[in-house]
């Protein structure tokens, strides 16, 4: 009986390690991100103000679309994972594939709803001519984006439900720091940066 509870012990103990391996890489990867919201809100508040708060207008408006994709990407994610668990490799790939063609079709209808709708929807939205012109200015320039943050979306489910996730981390970190040094060159205009501001 002791050697049952003992086993038991050992096996849970084991099972802990191995989740934590998984999601720290994955919290990490969520703290940049948060690194990076900051260093964005930082430097755009030395700006002005009416560039902050279009930043953040623009960037809740390109989030909730955003969520589609996203969405998206964790039923990928969860299909992927079990095909993982049933060691089915070939349909991983396969999942993968739907998925990347999926999501590049979505991206491209949302690309178009932006660029064609934004401005209407922001004009009711924003009371500020000059909050709203600056939002639009920010959109202008964030909707290309749409592509890469779903490519993005597609390979970290990937990467979560093949357990690979310190991947995620490093690119993480990668993005943190690339983003603070553009941020800083291209928004100041340093470096023979042009000064851009808020675009």
């Amino acid at each position: 009986m002791k050697s049952v509870i003992s086993s038991t012990f050992v096996a849970a103990m084991r099972s802990n390690k191995d989740i934590w391996n998984i999601t720290y890489p994955i919290i990490l990867g969520l703290v940049a991100q948060n690194v990076i919201n900051v260093t964005d809100t930082a430097f755009l508040g030395r700006v002005g103000e009416a560039e902050l708060g279009a930043s953040a207008i623009g960037g809740l408006f390109y989030i909730a679309l955003f969520m589609l994709g996203f969405g998206f990407g964790i039923g990928a994610q969860i299909l992927m994972a079990r095909r993982n668990g049933e060691r089915n490799f070939r349909d991983i790939g396969r999942i993968f594939d739907q998925s990347l063609y999926f999501l590049f079709a979505l991206a491209v209808v949302l690309w178009a709803f932006i660029w064609f709708l934004s401005p209407g929807i922001l004009r009711d939205a924003i009371a500020s001519p000059d909050v709203y012109k600056k939002s639009v200015e920010y959109i202008d320039y964030r909707i290309f984006g749409i592509f890469f943050a779903f490519m993005n979306v597609l390979f970290r489910s990937f990467y979560i439900s093949i357990t690979r996730t310190l991947i995620i981390t490093m690119g993480a970190a990668i993005m943190a720091v690339v983003n603070i040094v553009l941020d800083y060159v291209m928004i100041f205009g340093h470096a023979g940066f042009p000064e851009m501001g808020i675009a």
